[in-house]
């Protein structure tokens, strides 16, 4: 005869044997729905269930891995192409340029590291892997607004150190040469000029933020979050703000122009956000020099 305390026992012992049973079958989606079971009963389920699977099973599951991760390894690169954002504005009078430029930024990575940067990419952007871009300049005056654009180019080709002089804008491109802009882009620099003004100097002249150059102040684009406005002398504004939210993020710029009692004008809106491109695409954007 079966004693009350035994009898209490095989019962409170299939009891336990129920519950994790349905825990396992929960964790396999097939658990009724009239059932409900606790974290701590799923958990100790699952290596229950690891542990009582046969072993044919569990090297299937191990192989079917194994064939995902030699998969991802042999699928072709992931292209990725955004706009590349860099520019400064100058304004003096009722006058204002910005020099930016329609360029682009390439990225390429495997398809192993590819969901990481997609995780990552609103919190730190990696550096590109290859650029190519249009100088532009937008030459705001009381009347009108002018887009002039340049040659197009590898990285190599772009102007650096641009500084306003002598009612010209002068830079350093390639070569080291002295440049001047001109309507059309940037053109080397005439003997006269290179004797007025040394190449050498331009690297040197201070250049931070609200910098005055020979009456012209100028202002880079502002850091994630930030922005800064111009007021010109005939009550113009000029808004840049950069719209992305964390600082290692991918920037967002955009610049109105708000003249007195009329409507606001974009005059620049980029996103820095990349997006895929086949591996043509990505070539033709980026082609080989």
């Amino acid at each position: 005869m079966v004693s009350h305390s035994n009898l209490a026992s095989k019962q409170l012992q299939n009891k336990s044997s129920d519950i994790t049973t349905h825990a396992l079958s929960f964790c396999v989606g097939i658990g009724g729905l009239t059932h409900y079971y606790t974290l701590r009963n799923v958990q100790q389920s699952v290596p229950f269930a690891w542990e009582n699977m046969e072993p044919k099973f569990k090297i299937a599951i191990g192989v079917v891995a194994l064939v995902i991760f030699l998969t991802l390894l042999s699928l072709p690169t992931v292209y990725y192409v955004g706009n590349s954002i860099d520019g400064t504005l100058f304004w003096k009078g009722n006058e204002a340029y910005l020099f930016t430029a329609e360029s682009k930024a390439g990225y390429h990575f495997s398809y192993l590291a590819f969901p990481f940067v997609l995780a990552v990419q609103f919190y730190w952007a990696p550096s590109p892997a290859n650029k190519w871009g249009c100088p532009l300049v937008i030459h705001v005056t009381p009347t009108a607004i002018e887009r002039q654009r340049g040659a197009c180019g590898d990285q190599q080709v772009q102007a650096n150190f641009v500084t306003p002089y002598d009612d010209h804008f002068y830079a350093v491109c390639e070569g080291a040469a002295l440049c001047r802009w001109a309507d059309h882009g940037y053109v080397a620099a005439t003997e006269k000029e290179n004797k007025r003004l040394d190449v050498g100097v331009l690297p040197a002249i201070a250049r931070g933020n609200n910098e005055v150059i020979s009456g012209w102040r100028l202002h880079y684009f502002p850091d994630s979050g930030d922005r800064f406005e111009v007021r010109l002398n005939d009550g113009s504004v000029i808004s840049v703000g950069n719209r992305a939210k964390h600082l290692r993020s991918y920037p967002w710029v955009v610049v109105d122009l708000l003249r007195p009692n009329q409507t606001g004008q974009e005059l620049y809106n980029v996103n820095g956000v990349p997006r895929i491109f086949s591996k043509k695409g990505y070539l033709t954007t980026f082609p080989s020099p």
